[in-house]
């Protein structure tokens, strides 16, 4: 569904992403991992005209993407869900809902909103709270409901995982494996929790310096124990009967 070819992209004159070539296969949950200012977010950036595009081709749906202006985006069918500033601190739940869906009818947008309670329960439960009273993974929830509002094609996850208790971040992982399996929407997500987005994810990207130094199945790379303990934070050891395991090197965070 979305082809970068030979990409490079920054900020200003700052150069970050080099010949990147990245592919997101429809209905796929593609994941890019990697060590900060790997690029991660440049990349969604470059796709999304936010970042400096010098040279190379995004596609998508085989139609050019490089140029386009952000809103044209948005109407194309691709949903952009930052890190951070992704919901209105001092409107409801509902009225975040109704904003993001601002492309639709009143009747639609309605009608959206109802389907998002259903999908994502805790916010029927907060529907008239302000999103600024909102826990994290409340917030993240209403995010990604605002991004589904727009009926996207494709989805844009940038680090859903930050600032949240790994227990609500599993959470929002399987809620994003669910929009996959359940909703037929195309992901790209950019994630630091490294291990369990390479575990929900099918096709994945380990980005080091702007490079990509993998590209494959998700699952694959859990097994590059190089590739994950340099770059991730993950270590293999060796678990009862000399067989493998998983185990993150930084207690506080998979790859920091």
């Amino acid at each position: 569904m979305l082809t970068v070819k030979n990409l490079n992209s920054g900020y200003g004159k700052l150069q970050v992403l080099y010949d990147l070539n990245i592919e997101v296969p429809e209905k796929g949950l593609t994941v890019v991992v990697g060590p900060n200012g790997a690029g991660k977010t440049t990349l969604l950036c470059s796709i999304m005209n936010i970042a400096t595009v010098f040279s190379g081709e995004i596609t998508f749906g085989g139609e050019p993407l490089t140029g386009v202006v952000t809103h044209k985006l948005a109407q194309k069918g691709i949903s952009y869900v930052p890190q951070m500033g992704n919901v209105f601190a001092e409107l409801t739940v509902l009225d975040n809902l109704h904003m993001a869906g601002y492309m639709l009818s009143k009747a639609e947008a309605n009608d959206k909103a109802a389907q998002m309670t259903e999908i994502f329960p805790v916010l029927k439960k907060f529907i008239h709270r302000l999103a600024g009273t909102l826990s994290g993974g409340e917030r993240r929830m209403l995010a990604i409901a605002m991004g589904l509002m727009k009926n996207p094609k494709l989805m844009l996850l940038d680090e859903l995982s930050t600032d949240l208790a790994p227990i609500i971040a599993e959470r929002v992982m399987v809620e994003v494996a669910r929009m996959r399996d359940e909703l037929g929407i195309t992901i790209l997500m950019v994630e630091q929790m490294a291990r369990r987005a390479l575990e929900i994810g099918d096709t994945a990207y380990l980005l080091v310096s702007g490079e990509v130094r993998y590209s494959g199945q998700a699952d694959s790379l859990l097994h590059e124990p190089e590739l994950c303990s340099m770059y991730l934070g993950i270590k293999q050891t060796a678990g009862k009967g000399g067989s493998a395991k998983l185990s993150v090197s930084d207690e506080g965070s998979e790859n920091s």
